[in-house]
């Protein structure tokens, strides 16, 4: 092989290297929805652009019902009002831009062949 054949290869598996390993597990994606806090209003919880605070659940069952495992988004905090401005334009300050559906995988996956942690398969 020459060096463009190589080049060309290796441009080929970096555009198509994420497509191979995601389909892989394609059909056992565990997707979450999301769920705006009807209630937040009440207790004056907005995100940064007014919209409703949001989160994605997968609630746990059988040996696992009581289990719980929290994620939350880093990303710091805005310092002043051109940041939060900038902030409240991304997922990190409304949830306008957040995913709809959001895929649970590695530790956050029910299925124990993708998250070792677990002892059993949950869905």
């Amino acid at each position: 092989m020459n060096v463009n054949s190589i080049s060309g290869l290796k441009f080929v598996l970096f555009i198509f290297w994420p497509w191979l390993v995601n389909s892989k597990g394609e059909q056992n994606r565990l997707l979450v929805n999301m769920t705006l806090v009807q209630n937040a209003t009440a207790l004056g919880a907005y995100c940064l652009d007014g919209s409703l605070p949001a989160y994605h659940l997968h609630r746990g069952f059988g040996a696992g019902v009581d289990n719980w495992l929290l994620q939350f988004e880093g990303g710091g905090w805005c310092n002043d009002i051109k940041s939060c401005l900038d902030r409240s334009k991304s997922t990190h300050g409304s949830t306008r831009y957040m995913n709809k559906w959001e895929v649970f995988s590695g530790i956050l996956s029910n299925n124990a062949s993708f998250n070792p942690g677990n002892s059993q398969t949950y869905s």
